[in-house]
């Protein structure tokens, strides 16, 4: 048997109006055509489906049994073909998005979150706090679809761009008692042989690769006393009186009172934000989330 969809949308229109005449108005054809239809169907199945009478129509026993059939399969029909159309354009599905530890600090991830849920709450999210470096990782081996990366600079790999979305100035990080914490500002030379509190070299940290090449830039030797994973543990040993950490500013905001932050003066020493995709990433997800995303 090979019925086609239009054999049961031309039986259903019968069987609900039970009238032909009335039936072919519904479905805008000519009552012949309809009946011929009708007909080729009932030939198919090998059973009558209606009763013709000379006023009226009437269901057989057999269109009694496809009738709730009929109606079940057109609607599956058009629910596969509206999921089909949903997926195609980024309605439903998953997005796995990678961010950094600060992002959570600055208004871009929950403005862009926001927006997108709005646009497209039927879509389920996936984040995951990943260093730049694993997010680059995960990209290529497509474990995530976008990432929110701290770089600065070309991508690591030219399977991926990075679109730059913002750039936040490096602070550093001192006790409140040290002798910069009035400072205005300071440049990184005047960090020079401080007790310097970092990530450790292999976490992938962003910000680490862009202190060392500013260090270098500037002919000043940093000394690394101290390796810690998390910007907070970070700020709670330069409360301790460990040592200096660099970091960018919306780290800010964690507001310690044996802490004060002062902004680096160099001109290169800030810390891009930028949103990471792979350049053959032709996901519609993927799209409708960078149309929303803002930076400044």
């Amino acid at each position: 048997i090979n019925m086609e969809l239009r054999h049961l949308r031309y039986f259903l229109a019968v069987a609900e109006e039970l009238h032909f005449t009335r039936a072919a108005e519904r479905l805008h054809i000519g009552q012949p055509p309809l009946s011929q239809q009708i007909q080729a169907l009932e030939a198919e199945l090998g059973a009558p489906l209606f009763r013709r009478h000379q006023r009226k129509v009437e269901l057989t026993a057999a269109g009694l049994q496809l009738l709730p059939r009929a109606r079940q399969i057109l609607a599956d029909s058009a629910a596969a073909a509206s999921a089909v159309r949903r997926a195609a354009q980024g309605e439903t599905g998953e997005l796995r998005i990678g961010f950094t530890s600060s992002l959570p600090l600055t208004p871009i991830l929950h403005h862009s979150l926001q927006r997108y849920r709005q646009a497209y709450p039927d879509v389920r999210l996936t984040l995951s706090e990943r260093f730049t470096a694993s997010q680059f990782d995960a990209l290529e081996r497509r474990q995530l679809d976008l990432g929110f990366v701290r770089f600065n600079g070309p991508a690591p790999s030219p399977q991926i761009r990075v679109e730059e979305l913002h750039r936040d100035r490096l602070l550093a990080v001192v006790p409140s008692g040290h002798p910069l914490a009035s400072a205005d500002s300071v440049p990184l030379a005047r960090l020079a042989g401080e007790p310097l509190i970092g990530y450790p070299r292999d976490s992938g940290s962003g910000l680490s690769d862009v202190v060392r090449l500013l260090a270098r830039e500037n002919g000043v030797e940093l000394r690394l006393v101290q390796e810690a994973g998390e910007a907070i543990t970070q700020i709670g040993l330069v409360a301790a009186g460990v040592g200096i950490a660099i970091l960018p500013s919306p780290l800010e905001s964690v507001r310690i009172p044996a802490v004060r932050y002062v902004p680096l003066s160099d001109e290169a020493a800030y810390l891009s934000m930028g949103i990471a995709v792979r350049r053959d990433d032709d996901s519609p997800l993927v799209a409708n989330f960078l149309a929303g995303v803002e930076g400044d």
